[in-house]
C-alpha cells in the first residue's frame, strides 16, 4: 500500500503577509493566526518556502524546541527566488525576515509547505 503524505501548505500568495519589522530590521512571519508565529512541524519531515518581492535580503529559519525555554537551530539563506528546502528536525519551527528597512510595513508574498 503507497504511503499516503501528510501535508501543510501556508498560502501567503492570493493574500500577502503583512511584515512588520522591528527597530533592528527583522519580522517574525505569522504563519498561522490561530497559533502565531511558533509552528508544531513533528508530524512533518521536510519544509520548503518560497518568499517573493520584499525588503528583506535573508531569511532565518528555526527548527527546535521554540516555545517556552527554547533550544533550536537557525538555517539562515539569502531571499533569491528560488524554493528552499529542508529537513525537519524539531518539533517546532518559526521564520523571520531580516535586513527589512526598520521600523516599517510592508506586504510579502511567501509560501511554505509541509510534507511527511
Amino acid at each position: 500500500m503507497a504511503d499516503i503524505p501528510n501535508t501543510l501548505f501556508f498560502n501567503f500568495v492570493d493574500t500577502p503577509a503583512i511584515i512588520q519589522y522591528s527597530q533592528f530590521a527583522e519580522a517574525q512571519v505569522i504563519l498561522d493566526p490561530q497559533v502565531g508565529g511558533i509552528i508544531d512541524v513533528s508530524g512533518f519531515r521536510r519544509v520548503s518556502i518560497r518568499i517573493g518581492s520584499t525588503n528583506a535580503t535573508s531569511f532565518s529559519l528555526f527548527i527546535g524546541k521554540i516555545s517556552g525555554a527554547t533550544l533550536s537551530q537557525e538555517f539562515s539563506q539569502p531571499i533569491d527566488n528560488q524554493i528552499h528546502t529542508f529537513e525537519v528536525v524539531g518539533p517546532q519551527m518559526s521564520l523571520f525576515l531580516k535586513g527589512g528597512k526598520p521600523n516599517s510595513r510592508e506586504e510579502v508574498q511567501l509560501w511554505v509547505y509541509l510534507r511527511s
